[in-house]
């Protein structure tokens, strides 16, 4: 069963900074908004008990500065975990794709893989990256926010992976989520 939810903050949460990567921290930047219909669907969320948290590649912005920002929004109390990477500018540095970030957000957490689901923008960071780290994925595939670049890479079933449009619909597709879910320990219950 999914517990927890994992957001991206830029084009998931929150616009980008300007220039798309945050070159100061990114709660000094005015600019940023919060996206349509966020607050509306962590409550929704809160309400139905699902827990939240933060995984974000930055450039320059450290957890606290990625918090500070969540808080000038009003909703950093949403979030029991915020990890910001600072890793856009440094190679060495890992960052979504890479398992290692999603495994520490997950441990961090105290949970298995199977009982996140991460919503992002990004196909080839947030998606494959939580699919490769065994977590279902919901994926904001709206072209005014969606990025995909690698098109040809296979990914494993399970996890799950749903596209939805907006923020707004995060909601159902969970709910459709732990259906198939439910089905899936109901089938396997009957086989044994």
């Amino acid at each position: 069963m999914i517990t927890h939810i994992i957001w991206d903050l830029g084009d998931t949460i929150n616009t980008p900074p300007p220039g798309g990567q945050d070159l100061k921290p990114i709660d000094l930047y005015d600019e940023i908004q919060l996206r349509p219909d966020v607050v509306l669907t962590l409550q929704a969320l809160t309400d139905l008990s699902y827990k939240h948290a933060v995984l974000s590649n930055t450039a320059t912005s450290d957890s606290d500065a990625a918090r500070r920002m969540l808080e000038r929004f009003g909703i950093a109390h949403y979030f029991e975990f915020v990890y910001a990477t600072q890793s856009e500018l440094t190679e060495d540095k890992p960052e979504k794709p890479n398992p290692v970030v999603f495994n520490l957000v997950i441990d961090a957490l105290g949970i298995r893989p199977e009982q996140a689901v991460v919503v992002g923008n990004s196909w080839d960071n947030d998606i494959l990256g939580a699919n490769r780290s065994h977590i279902h994925a919901i994926w904001l595939n709206n072209n005014s926010v969606s990025v995909r670049r690698d098109v040809s890479s296979s990914v494993q079933s399970p996890p799950w992976i749903i596209p939805v449009w907006d923020v707004a619909a995060v909601p159902r597709a969970l709910e459709l989520l732990q259906s198939v879910l439910h089905g899936e320990a109901h089938h396997k219950d009957v086989e044994t």
